[in-house]
């Protein structure tokens, strides 16, 4: 057990064979989980983790092959992902928990709702898909094949920033590629901590998102109708890379059956990873009609 902020400890898990490292808060309220994204770890989080530890007891987790949780060699399909998830969550977690999942971990509470209603009181989803393409789109696919390309170069932390600082995209609506260090939130702090992601991700876990083997036995729409808890919908702005579109939430408002839409206009994908008060704002508001 180790304590990385006051209050929140690192806990270990064996999660069926593949162990997993978890943050864990104070006993403070009824339990809340948080599920990173696609090359990411549980720390992205701690911009709402202070404030929404006052009332809740918050669990967040490195899915495998993330963070300090082990790796499994080509082991990062979604189903695999949720499986550790549902072991955590009945071995772990005292009661049914509230899943806020970003990203890839919001598809991971999707199925997990889904498969296992009894085990969830309440589901947020942070700008993942809902309907998913196989292969990434081009924007994505261009910045997860550098940043597998990264982690498998490895070097310092300073390297592996400068290394993202550099990748090539394109903007949105445009032809023009712009590096990612010239992007609006982009600054030397920012991407150090997305090095530190980097530098502790498993390069198969970008690969299988890649060549699309991430989404074997995805079925967005099949998991919405399985889902039964109240769920809040966080969707990016489609014009500074959310992912979630307009089509997902249409999808979503006809077949869940309780739920909540916040449309940020001026926050992309990494929603609260880059500026946390809109989100938190979204996030407490939806607890607190729980």
């Amino acid at each position: 057990m180790i304590e990385t902020h006051p209050g929140i400890v690192e806990r270990d898990f064996d999660a069926g064979g593949v162990r997993l490292n978890y943050a864990e808060g104070p006993a403070n309220g009824p339990p809340l989980v948080l599920l990173h994204g696609l090359g990411r770890r549980w720390q992205v989080f701690m911009p709402l983790i202070p404030p929404l530890s006052l009332r809740w007891h918050i669990f967040a987790l490195d899915f495998r092959g993330h963070g300090k949780s082990a790796r499994v060699p080509r082991g990062y399909k979604g189903t695999q992902y949720s499986d550790d998830v549902i072991h955590f969550l009945r071995e772990r977690v005292a009661a049914p928990a509230i899943v806020f999942g970003h990203s890839l971990g919001g598809m991971v509470g999707m199925w997990v709702a889904s498969h296992h209603p009894n085990l969830l009181r309440a589901l947020i989803l942070g700008d993942n898909m809902i309907v998913a393409e196989r292969r990434p789109i081009p924007m994505y696919a261009q910045l997860f094949s550098a940043l597998r390309d990264l982690a498998r170069r490895g070097g310092t932390l300073e390297e592996i920033a400068a290394g993202i600082g550099r990748i090539e995209l394109h903007v949105a609506n445009s032809e023009r590629l712009a590096t990612i260090n010239t992007l609006p939130g982009n600054d030397e702090a920012y991407l150090l901590s997305w090095a530190r992601c980097v530098a502790q991700a498993d390069p198969d876990t970008w690969d299988m998102a890649l060549d699309g083997s991430a989404l074997d036995e995805w079925d967005g729409e099949a998991a919405l109708r399985g889902i039964r808890c109240p769920t809040l919908l966080l969707q990016g702005a489609r014009d500074l890379g959310g992912l979630m579109n307009d089509d997902d939430v249409a999808l979503a408002a006809r077949l869940l059956l309780h739920h909540v839409h916040v449309k940020f206009r001026t926050l992309g994908h990494a929603l609260f990873i880059q500026q946390p008060e809109p989100v938190l704002r979204a996030v407490t508001n939806f607890l607190e009609s729980l």
